[in-house]
């Protein structure tokens, strides 16, 4: 801090504008308990879900045809090793390789049918291997179908295949199909409704987690139920799921929706309330010159609302110095505040007396309309005054137009060292004023300092300045002064001749 401080300083919304205009409509409904909260608000889950159904059904259909790709090159991969330990098939061998490098070709953003396709081309060319050599439906895939025969690996692929082949025809097929296969497209079904189902439960709950926070029980639990959903869901999308595998994850998930669905509409009833009670939150603490905490920061809709209860406490206070400022206008408002803090900090005002004695000029009392103001005239439009702040150290205080302050300490005895210590005090209660200023008359204030604590002005230093106005008015009046006193003298000699 320094011995010269200059600030902006600015008197909030809730002061200086009508109570609507400051704190706007949504402020008066809460207060009379009119806020509407529109339960109609949330977008319908159902409907979310049956968008989601359709895209989850073609995702499902794809990971499902990549997991194939993945299942068809291990088991290819176990009869190629088979087949060139025997060495007696080299025609076989040669047309697995090239098999093997058609499914490793593909690639993540392949659609769905070509890899579909490619597939059964490659299980085609196996089941004709295969069927050549009867031994080698035993053989054991690779990788990570390791153990697994290629007979069963084989049955799964078809099945997968043929479940996805009736989904494509919309079940034109369905009287010929094997029950196995129906059953798998009923499966592909349930797990494509729950999948969407998930999907948009967790949307919501990043939602809440993102932009309204969630309470450290309700995380707790979201962790525990949905946490490596995703994997789950993926997992009983490979064709190497027998049906009745498939049929107890569905249930699982199926489980953890319901227990979800007794959830939710609590979850949703608070995101909408607090949704209805931010916006008046954020606009009373905006008036009030209060930080904005973000949404999420709350946790709760009646974490929200205690803070509200707490502004309507503030607005109370606002309330009344508004009705201060409504009499005295912005400069008027900004010297009284400033009178009333510094006095409460232990500064002591000057009286008119000790002013004239200091700057051998009467200054004129700063006026709001025919009153007298507490300050005094300074330049155009700015008021100041005086306070003494220790024994050898004096604060000069000007409040301009703007409500921009001007601070200035000076020392009034010789002790510079005394007069240092007094400056430094001074310096580091500035925050403690601003607070109080902020706290008790909604005045913001930005300060920098323009001179060091160890800066010393003296009393003589401080009259020679050239932006000192009393020194120049009180020059001026001597000026005049002296100018009418050789008038009277001239007067009296021609009246004496």
């Amino acid at each position: 801090m320094s011995s010269e401080i200059e600030g902006a300083g600015l008197i909030v919304a809730a002061v200086a504008l009508p109570v609507a205009a400051a704190f706007g409509a949504g402020w008066l409904a809460w207060q009379a308990g009119k806020l509407l909260i529109d339960a109609n608000a949330a977008v319908d889950r159902g409907i979310q879900e049956k968008q989601r159904q359709l895209r989850e059904a073609e995702e499902q259909r794809k990971l499902t045809a990549q997991a194939g790709c993945q299942q068809l090159k291990a088991m290819c991969s176990g009869v190629l090793a088979e087949l060139e330990a025997d060495g007696s098939y080299p025609a076989e061998a040669a047309e697995l390789r090239w098999q093997i490098e058609q499914l490793d070709g593909g690639s993540s953003s392949e659609d769905t049918v070509s890899i579909e396709s490619r597939n059964q081309a490659g299980l085609a060319l196996l089941e004709r291997v295969v069927s050549r050599r009867e031994r080698l439906r035993s053989v054991k895939a690779e990788g990570l179908y390791s153990g697994m025969s290629v007979a069963d690996l084989m049955d799964d692929l078809r099945l997968a295949a043929a479940a996805a082949e009736i989904s494509e025809t919309r079940g034109q097929n369905v009287c010929a199909a094997d029950p196995a296969v129906l059953e798998r497209v009923k499966l592909n079904r349930r797990l494509s409704e729950v999948s969407a189902q998930v999907m948009t439960a967790l949307e919501f709950v990043a939602d809440l987690a993102e932009n309204y926070g969630l309470s450290q029980a309700n995380n707790a639990w979201f962790q525990s139920c949905f946490n490596g959903v995703d994997g789950r869901i993926r997992a009983l999308c490979a064709p190497s799921v027998s049906n009745a595998a498939m049929k107890k994850g569905i249930q699982s998930l199926e489980e953890m929706m319901s227990q979800y669905d007794m959830l939710y509409p609590s979850l949703e009833q608070e995101k909408q309330k607090l949704s209805a009670l931010y916006p008046v939150y954020a606009g009373a603490a905006r008036a009030l010159g209060e930080p904005v905490r973000r949404l999420k920061h709350f946790k709760s809709a009646s974490a929200l609302e205690e803070a509200l209860g707490r502004l309507e406490r503030r607005a109370q206070r606002a309330k009344e110095c508004a009705e201060i400022y409504q009499k005295l206008g912005p400069a008027a408002y900004m010297c009284y505040a400033w009178d009333e803090e510094l006095r409460a900090m232990g500064y002591t005002v000057h009286t008119r007396k000790q002013i004239k004695e200091m700057i051998h000029f009467r200054p004129e009392r700063a006026r709001l309309g025919e009153a007298e103001m507490p300050f005094y005239q300074w330049s155009e439009g700015a008021a100041t005054q005086l306070y003494r702040i220790a024994p050898e150290c004096d604060l000069q205080l000007i409040v301009h137009p703007d409500g921009s302050i001007t601070m200035q300490t000076i020392a009034v005895q010789e002790a510079k060292g005394q007069v240092v210590e007094a400056q430094k005090h001074h310096c580091s209660a500035i925050r403690a004023i601003h607070e109080r200023l902020r706290e008790n008359w909604f005045i913001l204030y930005n300060s920098e300092e323009t001179a060091p604590a160890e800066s010393v002005c003296s009393v003589e230093a401080w009259l020679s300045a050239r932006d000192n106005v009393w020194a120049q008015q009180a020059a001026e009046s001597r000026e005049t002064a002296g100018v009418r006193e050789n008038v009277r003298k001239t007067e009296e000699k021609v009246m004496h001749r």
